[in-house]
C-alpha cells in the first residue's frame, strides 16, 4: 500500500521552505530600482554596515533640462547654509552639496535588514534579486533535463537493440565528466549569460533520467496490456505517451526535484568560480565569491545569509524528492 503522508508530521516544511523562495523571487519585483534599496546601487559611504542599520538620507533631486537626476547622500544631520547649498554630517565628516536652481531636497529613512555588502549595496535586495536567478536557472535547467532525458530513454527502452546500444553509449560518455567541468565548458564556449547558463546545467543532468525511463520503459513493456496495445495496431508514439508515461511518472517527480536541486547547487557552484551569471547581475554564488574573505574579518553575515539560502533550498528540494520517493514507492506494513 502507498504510504501516507501523515505518517511524517514533518511532510510540509519542505513545501513550505520552498514557497517561501518563490515568494522572496516574487517579491523582489516590487524593490526599488535605484536608490539605497536597489540591489545594484552602489555608495560606499556606508558599506558593510551591520543587519538592522537605521540610516537617514537625503534624497536631492536635481532638474537639468529635460533630464532629472536623483541623488542621496546618507546624513546623521543636515544644515541648509545658504539658498544654493547644503552641509550633511555623516560619521563626523562633512559633505557639502551644491543646489542649483530647481532643485529640491527631502529626507528618507532606510533600514538595511540584512546589513550591506563591500560596495554599500542592501543585502536583502540582492539576495532577493538572487533567489530570482537560483529558482529561474534550477527550473529551466530542469525543463532542459527531463525534455532531454525523457525521449532518450523512453526510445532507448522501447526499441532497445542498436538504438539503445547508441543513446546508452552517449549516456556513458556523458556521465563520466564531472557535471562541473562540462558546465565550465559550455559557458567558456557559448558565453556566461542566464540562457547559456542554465542550458549548459540542463544538459550535464540528462543522463540519470535517460537511464531511469529507459528501465521503466523496458520493465512495463513487457506487461500485458502494452502486448495487446501492439497487437491492435496502436502506434509507437501513442503507446508510449498514453499507456507508458503515467505509469512513470512518479520516478519522473522524483528526479525532477532532485535535478532541481543540483541544478541550483552547480549554478551556485560556477557562479562562486566567476563562471557563471556575471555582476552587476547577482547570484547566491557570486555574493559568497565576493565576500567569503570577509567571513573571518568580524562581518559574517555577508557570506552567511546567501549561503543559508543555499543550504535551505537544496535541503527542501531533497526532502521533497524523498517524500515523493515514499508517496510512490509500494511497501507492505
Amino acid at each position: 500500500m502507498f504510504v501516507s503522508r501523515r505518517r511524517n508530521p514533518l511532510w510540509g516544511l519542505p513545501a513550505f521552505f520552498i514557497g517561501m523562495f518563490v515568494s522572496i523571487a516574487a517579491l523582489s519585483f516590487l524593490l526599488p530600482k535605484e536608490g539605497p534599496g536597489a540591489y545594484d546601487h552602489i555608495q560606499l559611504e556606508y558599506a558593510l554596515i551591520p543587519p538592522f542599520t537605521h540610516i537617514q538620507f537625503v534624497k536631492l533631486t536635481k532638474s537639468d533640462n529635460a533630464t532629472q537626476v536623483i541623488q542621496y547622500y546618507p546624513a546623521d544631520s543636515i544644515v541648509r547654509i545658504s539658498k544654493n547649498a547644503l552641509l550633511i554630517y555623516y560619521n563626523k565628516k562633512e559633505t557639502q552639496v551644491a543646489l542649483k536652481e530647481g532643485s529640491e531636497y527631502s529626507l528618507e529613512q532606510k533600514i538595511f535588514y540584512l546589513g550591506t555588502d563591500r560596495f554599500g549595496r542592501d543585502m536583502w535586495a540582492r539576495i532577493a534579486h538572487g533567489s530570482r536567478v537560483s529558482l529561474s536557472i534550477g527550473f529551466l535547467a530542469m525543463i532542459v533535463s527531463l525534455s532531454v532525458g525523457i525521449p532518450l530513454g523512453a526510445v532507448a527502452g522501447y526499441f532497445r537493440g542498436a538504438v539503445d546500444r547508441s543513446i546508452m553509449w552517449l549516456a556513458t560518455v556523458v556521465w563520466s565528466v564531472p557535471s562541473v567541468l562540462l558546465v565550465m565548458s559550455f559557458t567558456l564556449v557559448f558565453g556566461k549569460s542566464l540562457a547559456q547558463v542554465f542550458v549548459a546545467v540542463g544538459l550535464t543532468m540528462w543522463v540519470d533520467v535517460a537511464r531511469t525511463v529507459r528501465g521503466k520503459v523496458m520493465s512495463i513493456r513487457q506487461k500485458e496490456y502494452i502486448l495487446a496495445a501492439q497487437i491492435g495496431g496502436l502506434s509507437t508514439w501513442r503507446i508510449l505517451s498514453v499507456h507508458i508515461f503515467p505509469n512513470i511518472l512518479g520516478p519522473i517527480l522524483i528526479l525532477a526535484a532532485s535535478n532541481f536541486s543540483t541544478a541550483v547547487l552547480l549554478e551556485s557552484g560556477i557562479s562562486f568560480l566567476g563562471l557563471g551569471v556575471q555582476p552587476p547581475t547577482p547570484s547566491w554564488g557570486n555574493i559568497i565569491r565576493d565576500h567569503y574573505a570577509y567571513l573571518l574579518m568580524g562581518k559574517p553575515w555577508t557570506v552567511l545569509f546567501p549561503a543559508l539560502c543555499i543550504v535551505g533550498l537544496i535541503l527542501s528540494l531533497i526532502s521533497l524528492a524523498n517524500q515523493l520517493r515514499d508517496y510512490y514507492d509500494v511497501k507492505g506494513e
